[in-house]
């Protein structure tokens, strides 16, 4: 099981999700300035998104989106956004067929 685990983690890696991801966070990184920008966005909308009291967060997440409209446009932060949503899907969608079918016992959780 681990030596087929090592090949997807390569597949993975060979990617062309991947490989976009990187040559899109190389690009983002060369101007530091704009990626603590683009993390300081990130953090703050995964905050929005995570926090689950009942709240509809739509507001929130589009006064956050003005707030950082003039980080969002740029061409290298959008592109790096873009290729991030991609690959997590697809992460997603591995790990969601890695786990159909496989029954795991939860009760001591209750």
């Amino acid at each position: 099981m681990i030596e087929l685990a090592k090949q997807l983690n390569e597949s993975i890696k060979n990617s062309e999700e991947y490989r976009n991801y990187q040559e899109a966070l190389s690009a983002v990184r060369s101007n530091q300035e704009l990626y603590q920008a683009m993390n300081s966005f990130r953090r703050r909308n995964y905050e929005l998104q995570s926090y689950d009291d009942g709240i509809n967060r739509y507001t929130e997440i589009h006064n956050l989106g003005l707030e950082y409209e003039h980080i969002l446009r740029q061409p290298v932060v959008n592109r790096f956004l873009v290729a991030e949503q991609i690959l997590s899907r697809k992460m997603a969608q591995m790990y969601e067929t890695i786990a159909d079918g496989i029954e795991l016992d939860y009760d001591y959780m209750e």
